[in-house]
C-alpha cells in the first residue's frame, strides 16, 4: 500500500474541523446562509472557482460576519493542501488566516455569550495549524491546535447540542490517541487526551445530527473504516455512496480506484481513472497527477512495465505541480523499471533524485537496497511474481514462489543478501492470501532466522507484519502481538500508522474473541 491516500485523507479530515458552521446558535440572515449553502455544494462538487466567487460574495455582502472570511480561509487552504508546492499559495492562505482570525474573534466580542464565537475562532484556529503542520513547524501547530480544541470545548460547554462542533473535537480525539507511545504521554500532558473510540463516536454524531454537515460525518467515518481501521468493505460503501452522490468529485472517485488497485482489481482502476473525463480545475493539479498515477501503478502491478513507464512519462511531463511525495514515487518507479530493463546507469540517476525528507522518506527508504544491489535476471522473476501475488493471480504466483524458493533452497547466491528472506516472504504471504494460514505460518517459521539476520530494517518490518496477520487469523494473538513488537522504529510516518492500524485490528480480534 502506498502512503498517498491515506495521507491524503488525514489531511482532508483534519481539514473538516475547520469546516463546519452551525447557524442554529446565531440567527444569519437568509441570503447568508444561501450564499453558505451553494459554496459548500460548489465544494462538495469540486467546483472550486465557483466556490471562490460564493465565498468571496459572502464576505462582501455580509462583511460584519466571519463566514465569508472563513470559507475563503478554508478554499485556500484546500488549494494548498492539494497544491503544496506552490509557494504563493502559502502566503495568500497565511494572509488570509490573519484576516479571518481577527474576523472571528471581533464575532465573539460582540456576541460573548454565543457558542458561535469560539467555534468561527476553533474554525479558523485548524486552518492555522493545518498550515503549520504543511509547513513542518509543529510547535506553531501545537499552539494552533491547542486554540481551536479550547474553543470547541467551550462551545460544547455554551451548548451541549451544538453537534456540528463534536466533528472536530472527535478528530482531535481519535488521532491524539494514534500518536506513539512517548509522544501520547506528552500530548496528554498538555491537555490532548486521545480517545480512538470515542472519538469516532463523536464524528458519527455529527454526522447524524450536525445540521449542514452530514456529508462531512459520512466522509470522516467512512475514510476512517477504511484507511485507518481495516474495516474496507463498510468504508468503501460509504465513499461510493459519496461519489454517485457527487460525480463530479475526483477525490471521491480516486478513493475508489485506489481500492480497486490495491485489492487486486487493477484493471477496474484502469476502468475508473478512464471514465474520469469531466474537467478538473486547473488549480487541484494533484487530482490528475493522481490519476495518472494510479493507471501507471496498476499497469505496473500487471506486468505492463511499458506501459507503466509510459504513463509515468506522460505524468512527468505533465505541466501540473507535482508534490515532493510524487516526484519521488515516479523517480522510484522509473528507476526500478529501467533496472529491471538491466540499465543500471538510467536506475541510479532515478533513484538519486529522490531525497532524504520527510515527504519523501518512504521512498527513499525502498530505493536505498536497490542503489546498493543492482537488478538481476532473479529480480526481474520476483518483481513479476510478487505482481501476480497484488493482483491475487495467486496460483500463478504460488508456482513461481515456489520455483523462485528452490532457486534459493539450492544456495545460489544473489548481490542482496537479503533476497531470501524476500522469497521465503513472498511464498508464505502467498499461502496467507490463498488463506491457507497454517502453511503461511509454516514458512514463516522456516525464515525468521532469516529475517532475524536482514540488513534492510524497513524491509524486515512489514515483513513482521505479514507474518502477524497471519497469526492474526490463527488466533494467535500473543505472538501475533509479538512480532509487531519487533518492528523496529523506522522513521517514517505511513509504516508507522499502518503498525498502529495493525495493533488497533489486533486489539479488536482479541476483544471479539474473549
Amino acid at each position: 500500500m502506498h502512503p498517498c491516500p491515506i495521507k491524503r485523507f488525514a489531511f482532508f479530515a483534519l481539514l473538516l474541523l475547520a469546516f463546519n458552521t452551525s447557524l442554529g446558535a446565531t440567527p444569519v440572515p437568509a441570503a447568508l446562509d444561501s450564499l453558505v449553502l451553494a459554496g459548500k455544494e460548489e465544494l462538495y462538487n469540486l467546483q472550486f472557482q465557483e466556490a471562490r466567487k460564493t465565498f468571496a460574495a459572502a464576505r462582501q455582502q455580509f462583511p460584519d460576519y466571519p463566514h465569508g472570511y472563513v470559507f475563503q480561509a478554508y478554499l485556500s487552504a484546500m488549494y494548498f493542501g492539494l497544491d503544496e508546492s506552490n509557494d504563493s499559495l502559502a502566503a495568500h492562505l497565511k494572509k488570509q488566516i490573519e484576516i479571518a482570525l481577527d474576523q472571528s474573534r471581533d464575532f465573539q466580542s460582540r456576541f460573548p455569550d454565543n457558542p458561535d464565537g469560539p467555534f468561527y475562532i476553533a474554525i479558523t484556529s485548524g486552518i492555522e495549524a493545518l498550515y503549520h503542520i504543511i509547513e513542518r513547524n509543529f510547535l506553531s501547530a501545537y499552539w494552533s491546535g491547542r486554540r481551536a480544541k479550547k474553543s470547541l470545548e467551550k462551545v460544547i460547554e455554551q451548548d451541549s447540542t451544538y453537534y456540528d462542533a463534536y466533528i472536530g473535537l472527535g478528530l482531535f480525539h481519535y488521532y491524539a490517541d494514534l500518536l506513539p507511545g512517548v509522544v501520547k504521554f506528552f500530548a496528554g500532558l498538555l491537555g490532548f487526551e486521545g480517545d480512538r473510540d470515542g472519538g469516532k463516536k463523536e464524528i458519527e454524531l455529527a454526522g447524524r445530527k450536525g445540521r449542514y454537515f452530514r456529508v462531512e460525518g459520512d466522509f470522516i467515518s467512512h475514510g476512517i473504516s477504511y484507511f485507518l481501521e481495516g474495516a474496507q468493505s463498510e468504508g468503501l460503501r460509504g465513499i461510493n455512496r459519496l461519489y454517485q452522490r457527487y460525480p463530479r468529485n475526483y477525490g471521491f472517485g480516486l478513493i475508489v480506484a485506489y481500492h480497486y488497485r490495491k485489492s487486486g482489481s487493477a484493471r477496474r482502476c484502469i476502468e475508473y481513472c478512464r471514465e474520469m473525463t469531466a474537467p478538473i480545475d486547473e488549480d487541484l493539479p494533484q487530482l490528475i497527477n493522481m490519476k495518472y498515477y494510479n493507471m501507471a501503478i496498476s499497469y505496473f502491478n500487471l506486468n505492463a512495465f511499458e506501459t507503466s513507464d509510459s504513463l509515468l512519462n506522460v505524468l512527468e511531463k505533465l505541466p501540473t505541480r507535482k508534490s515532493r511525495f510524487y516526484q519521488a514515487a515516479i523517480s522510484y518507479y522509473r528507476g526500478y523499471m529501467a533496472d529491471l530493463r538491466f540499465e543500471r546507469r538510467k536506475a541510479l540517476a532515478y533513484y538519486n533524485r529522490i531525497p532524504d525528507t520527510k515527504k519523501a522518506r518512504y521512498w527513499y527508504l525502498i530505493s536505498r537496497p536497490n542503489i546498493k544491489y543492482a537488478a538481476d535476471s532473479l529480480t526481474l522473476r520476483y518483481q513479476k511474481a510478487y505482481n501476480l501475488l497484488l493482483t491475487h493471480r495467486t496460483s500463478d504466483a504460488l508456482l513461481e514462489a515456489l520455483a523462485l524458493k528452490k532457486v534459493v533452497d539450492k544456495g545460489i547466491t544473489h548481490p542482496n543478501p537479503d533476497f531470501g528472506s524476500k522469497i521465503y516472504d513472498l511464498l508464505a504471504y502467498t499461502y496467507y492470501l490463498k488463506r491457507d494460514y497454517p502453511q503461511a505460518r509454516a514458512i514463516y517459521e522456516v525464515a525468521l532466522p532469516r529475517l532475524e539476520r536482514m540488513q534492510d530494517p524497513f524491509d524486515r518490518a512489514w515483513m513482521y507484519m505479514h507474518y502477524q496477520r497471519c497469526l492474526r487469523e490463527l488466533k494467535e494473538y500473543d505472538l501475533a502481538e509479538a512480532m509487531l513488537n519487533r518492528v523496529d522504529d523506522i522513521d517514517e510516518s505511513y509504516t508507522k500508522l499502518i503498525v498502529e492500524r495493525e495493533r488497533y485490528i489486533l486489539r479488536k480480534r482479541r476483544e471479539g474473541s474473549g
